[in-house]
């Protein structure tokens, strides 16, 4: 069997779905952080719609990608990538904090599916750079404007 990009963008979604219960299960929970941290209003309804909205579109990506093929792959690497940018937040945020990140532990599911994406696409030239780096910036920033958003929130919390 030869495993496809689709099969590795499957494996996000899969992924993902692993992060969220992590993020809902382990600890107090992601929604327990952000009411600590970031938003005393976060809500379990507010966590899993946002969730699900995400997997929603994931999920939309790969099937447009699968139909169509080409330039449609950078929406589905955007996610990997904001998942891959995601993963790094919940690790330098358990070394700042010193104390675990929920979502910590299943994101390097998310870092191992982007190496074979790179290894075995990117780099035996089945996948065009220009569309890695792409999806690279579009996945970063989208990472950065959750955090941004998070600071802002957090800030205006303590008005």
């Amino acid at each position: 069997m030869e495993i496809t990009l689709s099969v590795l963008f499957w494996g996000y979604a899969m992924a993902f779905c692993v992060h969220v219960i992590e993020e809902a299960a382990v600890g107090e929970g992601f929604l327990g952080m952000m009411r600590k941290t970031f938003y005393l209003k976060a809500s379990w309804g507010m966590f899993f719609g946002f969730n699900f909205m995400i997997l929603l579109v994931l999920v939309a990506s790969i099937v447009v990608f699968e139909l169509f093929g080409g330039i449609w792959v950078i929406w589905p690497l955007s996610l990997a990538f904001m998942f891959v940018t995601n993963g790094v937040w919940h690790f330098l945020q358990t070394i700042v904090l010193r104390e675990y990140s929920p979502g910590l532990i299943s994101s390097p599911i998310y870092w191992i599916l982007m190496y074979f994406i790179t290894r075995y696409f990117l780099l035996m030239g089945e996948l065009l750079l220009l569309y890695y780096v792409i999806s690279l910036v579009i996945g970063t920033v989208v990472t950065l404007v959750m955090f941004v958003l998070a600071y802002h929130v957090r800030r205006k919390g303590k008005e």
